[in-house]
Order: C-alpha cells, then sequence, then structure tokens
C-alpha cells in the first residue's frame, strides 16, 4: 500500500504521530511538507519541501500550491492514497484529482476546524460554500474528535458524511516512554504544581496561571512555544515568581519527563467567547496525556474534553475562563492535596482504550482496502 502523506504543518506533533503510526500499519510513505516555526522535529523521513508559511498568514500561499500540483502529478499516480491535512491542501487535491482523473484514494484528516469556518464575514461564508461541495467527495474523512462529525458536520452544517472515521488524539503506547511501575506521591515539602504544555496559544490560560502564581499558592511550570498572540506573556512571566518557563520540547521523546514535573496538568482548550466554535468540538492531546501519565486535569467549562471527564468520572476540575476572579478563587479553594490523592485514585481506574490507541489503524486499513475491492 503506497502512501503519498501531505502535511500543513511538519514539526506538528499530531502529523509526526499519525506518520508513524501509519508507516507502523504497513503503508509505504513519500511525504510532501509545509514548513513553519514550530517545535523542532525528529522525523524518520525527509519530505519533499512545498514551501514555509507564517502562523494563520493565508495571503503569501500560492506558490505553496503550484507546488503541491507539481508534486502531485510528478508522485500521485504511483501511489493507492494520498493523506492530507489542512482545506486548503485538500481543496488542491481534488482540484489535482478532478483535472488529472486519477482514481488515487484522498484521505483527509481533520484535528481542528479553523475559525473561519464559523464566522460570518464573506471569507468565512465563501468557504462553507466551498466546504459543502467539496467534503461529499473526500473518499475518507478521518476526524479527531466525534463531536465534528454530529455537532459540526450533521447538526451545525448540515452535511452529510458517509465514510468517516474517529481517531482520536490517544497515545501510541510504542511511541511513548512511561515507567508504569511507580505512580510518585505528591511532595508534600512544596507547593502543588500545575503544569500547562504544548502550543501556547491561549491568553486567558496564561493570564489566570500568572494571577495564581502571584497568589504564592501554587508553582505554575510552563512547556512549549509561545504564538504571536501570546509571545509578550514570555517576558511576564520572566519577571513574575513561582511561575516557570522551561522552554519547547520534543514529542514524544520528552513526554514523560514533563509530565512527572507537575501534580495536575492545564489541559483547558484555548478559550473562546463565541457560543459555537472548534473550542466546543475539539479534543486536546494533554488530555490524553495527562490520562496516560495518571495526572488530574483543569478543564474548560462547555467543552468536549470536559464532557468527557465528567463521564470517566473525578479526575478534572472544571473552570469557566469567562471570569478570571472566579477561576482563582475556585482552584484557590479546591486544588488541595486531599482533591489530587482522590483524583489521581480515580485516574488509575479508567481503562486504556479511552486514551491509548489500539485498533484505529486496522480499522482505517480495512475501510481502505474495502474502497478498492
Amino acid at each position: 500500500m503506497k502512501m503519498l502523506f501531505i502535511s500543513n504543518n511538519w514539526a506538528d506533533a499530531h502529523q509526526q504521530t499519525r506518520l508513524r503510526g501509519l508507516a507502523q500499519a504497513g503503508f509505504v510513505i513519500t511525504c510532501l511538507a509545509v514548513y513553519r516555526n514550530y517545535y523542532p522535529v525528529q522525523a524518520a523521513v525527509t519530505p519533499i519541501k512545498l514551501g514555509k508559511v507564517a502562523h494563520a498568514n493565508y495571503t503569501k500561499r500560492f506558490r505553496i500550491y503550484l507546488r503541491l500540483f507539481v508534486q502531485l502529478w510528478k508522485n500521485a499516480p504511483y501511489n493507492d492514497y494520498l493523506y492530507v491535512y489542512g482545506f486548503d491542501l485538500a481543496l488542491t487535491i481534488l482540484i489535482y484529482k478532478t483535472i488529472s482523473r486519477q482514481k488515487t484514494t484522498v484521505i483527509y484528516e481533520i484535528p481542528d476546524i479553523r475559525e473561519i469556518f464559523f464566522s460570518n464575514n464573506f471569507a468565512g461564508k465563501l468557504i462553507r460554500k466551498i466546504e459543502k461541495i467539496i467534503i461529499p467527495h473526500i473518499d475518507q474523512l478521518v476526524v479527531t474528535s466525534p463531536d465534528f462529525i454530529s455537532e459540526y458536520f450533521t447538526r451545525l452544517r448540515k452535511i452529510y458524511i458517509k465514510n468517516y472515521l474517529v481517531i482520536e488524539n490517544k497515545i501510541h503506547s510504542d511511541q511513548v516512554l512511561k515507567d508504569s511501575s511507580t505512580h510518585p506521591l505528591i511532595d508534600l515539602n512544596r507547593k502543588i504544581r500545575i503544569g500547562y504544555f504544548g502550543v501556547l496559544r491561549c491568553p486567558n490560560s496564561l493570564s489566570c496561571l500568572i494571577s495564581l502564581a502571584i497568589k504564592n499558592q501554587f508553582e505554575i511550570i510552563i512547556r512549549g512555544i509561545f504564538m504571536p498572540e501570546t509571545s509578550h506573556f514570555e517576558e511576564k512571566i520572566r519577571k513574575s515568581g513561582n511561575i516557570f518557563y522551561h522552554g519547547p520540547y520534543q514529542v514524544p521523546e520528552s513526554l514523560e519527563a514533563i509530565y512527572s514535573e507537575a501534580d495536575i496538568i492545564w489541559a483547558a482548550y484555548p478559550f473562546s467567547k463565541n457560543e459555537t466554535g472548534n473550542h466546543r468540538y475539539a479534543r486536546t492531546n494533554r488530555f490524553y496525556e495527562s490520562l496516560f501519565f495518571k495526572k488530574p486535569m483543569i478543564l474548560q467549562k462547555g467543552t468536549s474534553d470536559a464532557d468527557k471527564a465528567r463521564q470517566l468520572g473525578n479526575i478534572a476540575l472544571e473552570i469557566d475562563m469567562n471570569d478570571e476572579d472566579q477561576v482563582i478563587s475556585y482552584l484557590s479553594y479546591y486544588l488541595s492535596r486531599d482533591y489530587l490523592e482522590s483524583a489521581s485514585t480515580s485516574i488509575r481506574n479508567v481503562p486504556e482504550s479511552h486514551y491509548q490507541i489500539t485498533t484505529e489503524y486496522n480499522n482505517l486499513v480495512r475501510c481502505l482496502q474495502q474502497k478498492k475491492s
């Protein structure tokens, strides 16, 4: 099974994890990739570079689309499957497929739904019209949250999806180191440590964490990379006590080390005041990583992660970042060592199937083979 893997962000940890999983499932893969300023990455393969873009900069991508088109003419006929990230790249592939009349199967994965798809301006309305046309032409849709199908496509967009598969951001246990024999006790000689790890794109989260640090009740450990909208927080953190920024890290190599630093994980999805949007449906990597490393979580009320946590038991504290003062007072009161001991016990009883990959890739292979037969 030959596959052309088209990445819209080569250094994205999720896409690298998916690439390794597909390779282990038996696909022989050639990669095309867009580069961005992101985490350092150690990939097993060297991709054909399509270009480099800045975050959220959509005005300078025409050359990338042209390069993708050229590479598709060169490589697509020799591959059974095209696995793509990014709506714009998926659209380019469907245009190529229409012009070339190639029968290659297109697999489009949606790890997040960009905010432009919820916008009421002209660009938002236009892209939704395009979405309604092209999504039915995707051979196989892969989503990381079941809410993307039930809530976004079916309920909100009235687009019926026939061929889809949910592959959540669960842990690939063969890719992540973990000493499963130990569950370290909370150190009574220091403050409770809250860890915030990943792409640091939420101003509300960072503001809340700085306020918590100022109260001198908790220590805050931050690892990851700042986005343009949060870059000014780096200087604020350097000047604040009880909050420490330890720089970027590598996934999956560094996960065990960074999760061992914290007692509870700030896993709240980037906050938005909007009633609907990606923040309501998406599932964060930190949710699954926290379960894997047996760490309780702090989650944003009204999100898919918070709903799932409630189903699994006493494993998370829910906050509402609409009111920062309320968040600070709530966590100052409820986030105690007694709570952490209780939540840690609950997390240890969560079945592995809720946070580790099991049969998902086998299911994908079976779906694709059925299309070929």
